[in-house]
């Protein structure tokens, strides 16, 4: 596996935190006033977990694919023209993998910041634990998305995969800067 699947991995050990945390919080009397959307961040976090560690694989089958693109025979036009299509669409699919990762990984610094405002105090760090891994899942699915699409003569196939990566990229800014906020308050 690459660094597409390490950063599906990231995002998994992030989610498995998230839902720890929330799990930490069920049954608290103290905590009473959030049990119900602690319920619903484990669900959602346990969700994300396994998507994400399904991707850890999926990511490194689609590197495997886009390899065996370029093995494909060229000595006529007709295979040439059939061996391009093909590295096209597997580059592309070895972009979408990443981010789809890359969304799933924005979900769990959502979580992950909702965990640090409302759930058990005494798990605060496992909180901004699981929203750095999601960080950096995001960071790893973004440059396997960048780099796969930069691969490509026609880069217009993948614009919208980028403009998509750029609004994910722009939201964790936001989400972090108000983890920040919970941290220092």
């Amino acid at each position: 596996p690459g660094g597409g699947s390490a950063g599906a991995f990231a995002g998994a050990m992030g989610a498995g935190l998230v839902s720890m945390v929330a799990g930490l919080t069920i049954g608290k009397k103290k905590y009473a006033e959030v049990e119900a959307e602690m319920q619903a961040i484990r669900v959602m976090a346990e969700s994300l977990r396994k998507e994400l560690t399904n991707a850890v694989d999926d990511d490194a089958a689609s590197f495997e694919v886009l390899m065996a693109t370029f093995k494909l025979p060229k000595e006529t036009d007709e295979q040439k023209a059939t061996r391009n299509a093909a590295i096209i669409q597997a580059t592309l699919n070895a972009a979408h993998i990443p981010l789809h990762v890359a969304k799933d990984a924005v979900k769990v610094m959502e979580l992950a910041l909702k965990c640090a405002q409302r759930a058990n105090l005494n798990a605060i760090s496992d909180s901004m634990s699981g929203f750095a891994m999601a960080r950096a899942a995001l960071a790893a699915a973004g440059y396997n998305v960048k780099i796969n699409i930069n691969s490509l003569e026609d880069k217009s196939a993948g614009n919208n995969l980028l403009l998509e990566l750029a609004e994910l990229e722009i939201e964790a800014d936001k989400l972090e800067k108000e983890i920040r906020k919970v941290m220092q308050s």
